[in-house]
């Protein structure tokens, strides 16, 4: 393991970082020769095809089975995204926000735009959304419906395709802050939507209630809404 933390850290790792990649159950199993020389193989392609140092770094930290990986792999998703209607810049631009799509099968990311397909939306649409929010295709279905659903009963069905990066925040907690300015008074709307995306600091410091709090007042129970997504 000696000469994978020298590599490692030579590369730009934290030793912290580099403990938590090297030990994760996928890849503890792997020999010590053969993990180093994937690494550097993989680093080596990836700072010559349009990555560099700091978002390899981001991205083994994310997702360390990027080391188990073999180049032949790693361009065989990117060849499958391409045929799916992704340039080589935005697959770059997602793999950096999501590097575990690298693991994901073709076929389930096939199956995923097919499901939204269903729900309304467009593949010129698909393809926008998960270039902001890639995270997408590690979402069950079932989640992407209940947001879905709930932001088209609140009239923000915008927010899925002009403002995706808001889907990461959970129905729970949308559906209590919106609640709870409805208690209020306050109408959500667009042109103040954004009320319920602040952070969790911000929030609390100016509306004076936390995010535990708005969760026991206003429980989201998906089993009795059964909105129908069309």
């Amino acid at each position: 393991m000696e000469e994978i933390y020298k590599y490692m850290l030579e590369f730009g790792f934290k030793k912290e970082q580099i403990d938590k990649i090297v030990y994760k159950y996928s890849i503890k199993n792997m020999l010590p020769t053969t993990l180093l020389n994937n690494i550097q193989k993989n680093n080596q392609w990836f700072l010559e095809n349009g990555y560099n140092k700091n978002n390899i770094i981001k991205m083994t930290i994310s997702s360390p089975a990027i080391c188990e990986l073999s180049i032949e792999n790693i361009k065989q998703k990117i060849e499958d995204l391409i045929t799916l209607g992704y340039t080589k810049e935005q697959i770059i631009k997602m793999t950096i926000l999501l590097s575990s799509i690298f693991g994901l099968s073709i076929e389930n990311i096939k199956q995923k735009i097919e499901d939204l397909i269903t729900l309304g939306y467009t593949k010129e649409q698909i393809i926008k959304m998960t270039i902001s929010l890639p995270a997408i295709y590690s979402y069950s279905i079932e989640k992407i419906k209940q947001k879905i659903a709930f932001y088209r009963e609140i009239e923000l069905d915008f927010v899925t395709t002009e403002k995706t990066k808001y889907l990461m925040q959970s129905v729970e907690l949308s559906y209590a802050r919106y609640n709870y300015f409805k208690d209020k008074g306050i109408i959500i709307n667009r042109q103040n939507y954004t009320y319920l995306f602040y952070n969790e600091k911000q929030f609390s410091k100016q509306f004076g209630v936390s995010k535990k709090e708005l969760l026991l007042m206003y429980p989201y129970k998906a089993e009795e809404k059964k909105e129908n997504v069309r």
